[in-house]
C-alpha cells in the first residue's frame, strides 16, 4: 500500500496563486487483534504493520514472550492484524478506555492502564556515549526522512547500536515510529540495552516508558521532553537528551553517560 497520495491544491506565494499537485502522507487505521480479541484501532503509516502491531501490544505489557507469537496475519487490504499468541495474555477492555487511537499531536495514545510503570525497573546499563557521537547519529538520522521530505507530515525514529543506525521508521505517529522499532527488535531478538533511541518528536512519558520496558539507555530528540518523562527518566536512570540540533544539545538527565 502506498505511504502517500496526490491531491491537487491552490499554492499561494508573494506572487499569487498557483493550481499544483501535491503529495501528502496516508493515514490508515490498523484494528489489532489478539486471539481473535479486538485490542485497539490505531491510525498510522501503512508500512511495516506487523512490527507495529507487536510492538504496540509488546509497549503495553500486554505480550512479553516474542517464541509465544504462532502467526502474524494481515488482512487483504491491511486493515486487521491478528496476532496468534500462545502465552499468557488476558486484558480488561475495561481499562483501556478509547479503543481508537488517535495520530494526532498526541500520538498513538497510550492504553492509559492503571498501572503504566507496572513490571518497569531503572535502566541498570554502564552504556556511556561520546557527545560528538550523539550529535553525529542526529545528523544522520534527520537525513534518512524521506517520507518526511515528501510530506512533511511524519515522525521518525531510529535506533542506533555501535555507533550505527541500525533501524529507522517513519510515521505520522510518533509512537506509532517507536513502536515499529521495538516490534522489529522484540521478533528479530534484537538487543537494545546498549542503543541509544533517536527520535524527532516531543518525549513524552509515554515514549519513556516504552523506551525502558526495552532497557534502552539513552534517548535523543530533536525535539523536548515533558516534565513527567523527564521525572520518569530521573527515577528510572535513563539518560534524556533534547533540543538535539547542529553542535547543542540539552541533557535533562543522567548527564554521565554522554561524554
Amino acid at each position: 500500500m502506498d505511504r502517500t497520495e496526490q491531491t491537487d491544491i491552490i499554492r499561494y506565494d508573494k506572487n499569487g496563486k498557483i493550481s499544483v499537485t501535491d503529495t501528502i502522507v496516508r493515514e490508515h487505521p490498523l484494528t489489532i487483534l489478539v486471539n481473535g480479541t479486538e485490542i485497539a484501532t490505531l491510525l498510522c503509516t501503512p508500512e511495516n504493520l506487523e512490527d507495529l502491531a507487536v510492538g504496540f501490544l509488546e509497549s503495553e505489557g500486554l505480550i512479553s514472550d516474542p517464541e509465544c507469537i504462532k502467526d502474524i496475519i494481515l488482512s487483504s487490504r491491511n486493515r486487521f492484524c491478528a496476532v496468534e499468541y500462545s502465552g499468557d495474555f488476558e486484558v480488561s477492555l475495561e481499562s483501556f478506555g478509547k479503543r481508537v487511537i488517535r495520530s494526532g499531536c498526541s500520538g498513538e495514545a497510550s492504553f492509559y492502564l492503571k498501572n503504566d510503570m507496572e513490571g518497569c525497573t531503572p535502566v541498570p546499563s554502564g552504556f556511556e556515549i561520546a557527545s560528538d557521537s550523539v550529535l553525529a547519529l542526529m545528523k544522520e538520522f534527520l537525513k534518512k526522512g524521506e517520507l518526511f521530505r515528501q510530506t512533511g507530515g511524519v515522525h521518525s525514529a531510529g535506533l542506533a547500536k555501535d555507533g550505527q543506525i541500525t533501524l529507522s521508521s517513519e510515521d505520522i505517529g510518533r509512537h506509532n515510529a517507536v513502536d515499529k522499532i521495538f516490534g522489529r527488535c522484540f521478533r528479530k531478538g534484537i538487543d537494545t540495552s546498549e542503543a541509544v533511541m533517536l527520535t524527532t518528536g516531543r518525549i513524552s512519558s509515554e515514549i519513556l516508558i516504552k523506551c525502558v520496558r526495552r532497557s534502552v539507555p539513552v534517548i535523543a530528540s530533536r525535539s523536548a521532553p515533558t516534565s513527567l518523562a523527564a521525572g520518569l527518566a530521573d527515577q528510572m536512570n535513563v539518560t534524556l537528551a533534547g533540543f538535539v540540533r547542529g553542535e547543542r544539545m540539552n541533557i535533562y538527565t543522567h548527564p554521565e553517560r554522554i561524554g
